[in-house]
């Protein structure tokens, strides 16, 4: 790639350079920026949650004077594209209040399909290019909210590019991709790069630092910890990294888990469906699923985006209509039959990437994880103090003490992953559901997460269903399998 040379500072050449010893970003303070910068190319960002490093994404995208900071340019006007997973609301245009709502037929009613988003620019030789890049096939019909997770990171990409930015700033650019999708994103960023488009990657594990890597920069406690350059460096540094995690890992004290808020109900069959299908806008996502999950199972749920992964889980947990038309046993009581759907969803701990991207509340950090600890229709009164302590009890157990008090809105997303965590785990329900639960989190809080979810399996004779596309994050406790295709 051709680098036009504007900044030096110590041999690296800056397409944007910290002019001051510190940058903002509302509340948040990052120290010690004065002398680095983001380098010509491809520079990774590198820290654990919370460390800034999505405030830093923000500092570059407001622009030179922004927020009172001072960032040099390789030149005036170069325009900045920032993605994160949250863009979604921007692209709907429909501000759905739950995770839930998407799958109801009258609020997608007013949803969007792709077609209808990108219009005309699906006729560029960019959007064909990077559609078949990205093995995105047939997506043009599908409506917004019905994409999976790792659908929608692909499409926020290939959205910011149809803007052609100088630099593209992704934050945790290859959570929810398979494995497949993941080498793609890897090519095509690279490819990018030396087509002269200055990428910077907003990474919580090190171990996804692109192989090439131009630049790596490193922050914790929002400070910058380093810098390196050139891709011998940058691999070192990952190594370097990977050991006092490693290290930090094996710190970790011995999980305690707090008293349980009641009795895990008596039952057989956890989750059944038989003949399995779901269908949207014509479209068939699966059909012909035969899976049972019996009590105290752990299973890992597998297959490629797209493959309804997502979709089939929103049945197990009451969220889905389609669930009506299956032939399903939840806790022994087949669905339909005249149970309660509350009665459903108070014995199951459910996360997913969904849950956060419309997570609302008004209450601190606190508040939540006690939320969850009961029932659904008796979280609206006050809170007492033997909950709160339980709530202190578990924020300890998941080493994010600290942040109590925080609003949820304020947290990173790694931090906010962690809370919704806490808030599943606190009931010590009969199952739990838990759908690509460590996205964004540093390779210290997985870890953590992992011991954490094995002494509850263990301790409960709960059941569990664990999605992910990456096998090194399955708790120990997994030891059976089911793949979509």
């Amino acid at each position: 790639m051709s680098k036009k040379v504007v900044i030096m500072c110590t041999d690296v050449q800056y397409v944007a350079e910290f002019v001051s010893p510190s940058l903002c970003f509302g509340p948040v303070r990052l120290e010690g920026a004065e002398g680095l910068g983001i380098a010509a190319g491809l520079t990774a960002v590198v820290g654990p949650n919370g460390a800034g490093k999505t405030t830093l994404g923000y500092v570059i995208e407001s622009g030179r004077w922004g927020f009172g900071n001072r960032i040099r340019f390789m030149r005036e006007g170069m325009a900045v594209k920032v993605i994160s997973f949250t863009d979604i609301h921007s692209f709907t245009g429909v501000d759905v209040l739950r995770y839930d709502q998407r799958l109801e037929s009258s609020e997608n009613d007013y949803v969007p399909s792709v077609g209808e988003i990108f219009g005309t620019a699906m006729e560029s030789g960019l959007w064909r290019e990077m559609c078949g890049k990205f093995s995105l096939n047939d997506v043009e019909c599908k409506k917004i909210n019905y994409l999976s997770s790792g659908e929608l990171r692909k499409l926020l990409i290939i959205n910011a590019l149809l803007t052609a930015p100088d630099i593209l700033v992704i934050d945790n650019p290859f959570i929810g991709l398979d494995a497949g999708s993941r080498t793609e994103l890897r090519d095509a960023l690279m490819s990018l790069r030396d087509r002269g488009l200055h990428i910077v990657l907003l990474l919580s594990d090190a171990g996804e630092v692109p192989d090439g890597a131009d630049a790596m920069l490193t922050l914790e406690g929002c400070r910058f910890t380093g810098m390196v350059t050139g891709s011998t460096d940058v691999r070192r540094r990952v190594c370097e990294i990977a050991d006092a995690d490693e290290s930090g890992c094996c710190c970790l004290a011995p999980v305690i888990l707090p008293d349980a808020p009641g009795d895990v109900p008596e039952h057989e069959m956890a989750f059944s469906i038989h003949g399995g299908k779901a269908a949207y806008g014509g479209r068939d996502v699966f059909s012909g699923i035969d899976w049972e999950v019996r009590r105290g199972e752990r299973w890992m749920l597998t297959g490629p985006n797209g493959s309804g992964k997502s979709l089939l889980l929103s049945m197990v947990c009451g969220d889905n209509p389609q669930a009506y038309a299956n032939d399903i046993v939840i806790f022994d009581h087949k669905r339909g039959s005249g149970e309660s759907i509350w009665d459903i969803k108070n014995n199951i701990g459910y996360v997913c990437p969904e849950m956060q991207l419309y997570f609302r509340s008004k209450l601190a950090v606190r508040g939540i994880v006690a939320e969850g600890m009961r029932p659904v229709l008796e979280r609206f009164r006050k809170y007492s103090p033997e909950e709160l302590a339980m709530a202190d009890a578990w924020l300890d157990c998941l080493g994010i003490s600290g942040l109590a008090d925080r609003d949820f809105s304020t947290l990173s997303s790694g931090e906010q992953k962690v809370v919704l965590l806490a808030r599943a785990f606190a009931r010590q329900p009969a199952l739990l559901v838990l759908d690509e639960p460590f996205q964004g989190l540093d390779v210290v809080n997985k870890e953590r997460m992992r011991r954490v979810i094995d002494a509850l399996v263990g301790s409960r004779g709960a059941s569990l269903i664990f999605v992910t596309h990456y096998p090194e994050e399955l708790p120990s406790c997994v030891n059976m399998s089911k793949r979509l295709c």
